[in-house]
């Protein structure tokens, strides 16, 4: 009876730790292996770069030892791509041909920490802004490419409607988010300064919109239920 016991609150510790395992504890490196059939798939990286979708399928990605198959892959960034550079930033799509994901993240974003000697600057910028607002939960992957190894890189939460659900409760309506663009200036970078001159049309480079809630909607929800009216 003692042994049966000791079991099940080993199987219960068991089943807690692989509960809390989460892809952004800053405590592990994650593992991804990107498996390309393609040979010349930097080429079609670079090239889809420029095109609408942006993706191409691998044929296989592999994180933490869990398989899946036909992913969408593409290059990201704006300064931090470059076609000449040998690692460049990564946003791997687990559902772009198939419904699937990994611990319930379907968008895997990987920054290759241009212009950042220590290699910490995003996970740890964003460890400290936590305490202040709202923010991406980010730690480190090891890549692998067709099995070369291509170094760390940072890894990020997808700012998406998983993000805007748990921070916000919701992901519908409209948010304006900053689009940085190559080698910003004070004149051209999205700094949410007015132009006097011309029409909407020049907010286009500078800014996306995305979908996010809009606070006032929960708050009869939570007025009613703290109150009764």
């Amino acid at each position: 009876m003692r042994l049966s016991i000791l079991s099940f609150f080993s199987f219960i510790i068991l089943c807690g730790n692989v509960s809390a395992q989460n892809f952004y504890d800053q405590n592990t490196i994650q593992k991804i292996e990107i498996q390309f059939t393609q040979p010349n798939w930097d080429y079609q990286l670079d090239t889809a770069k420029s095109g609408a979708e942006g993706y191409i399928m691998a044929a296989s990605v592999t994180i933490n030892g869990v398989y899946f198959d036909s992913v969408g892959v593409k290059y990201k960034g704006n300064s931090s791509y470059n076609p000449t550079y040998n690692k460049n930033p990564l946003h791997i799509e687990l559902d772009g041909y198939k419904n699937q994901s990994y611990l319930g993240i379907k968008d895997i974003k990987l920054g290759n920490n241009y212009a950042d000697p220590s290699m910490i600057r995003e996970v740890l910028g964003y460890d400290i802004l936590k305490n202040y607002m709202h923010c991406p939960e980010a730690n480190f992957a090891k890549v692998y490419i067709n099995g070369v190894y291509h170094g760390v890189y940072s890894n990020a939460e997808s700012i998406g409607k998983k993000f805007y659900a748990k921070h916000y409760y919701s992901s519908g309506n409209t948010a304006i988010k900053c689009n940085p663009i190559v080698n910003p200036s004070s004149n051209t970078k999205s700094n949410l300064k007015y132009f006097t001159t011309g029409d909407s049309s020049n907010y286009f480079n500078f800014y996306d919109f995305v979908k996010i809630i809009i606070c006032i909607k929960i708050i009869p929800t939570i007025t009613t239920l703290l109150f009764g009216i």
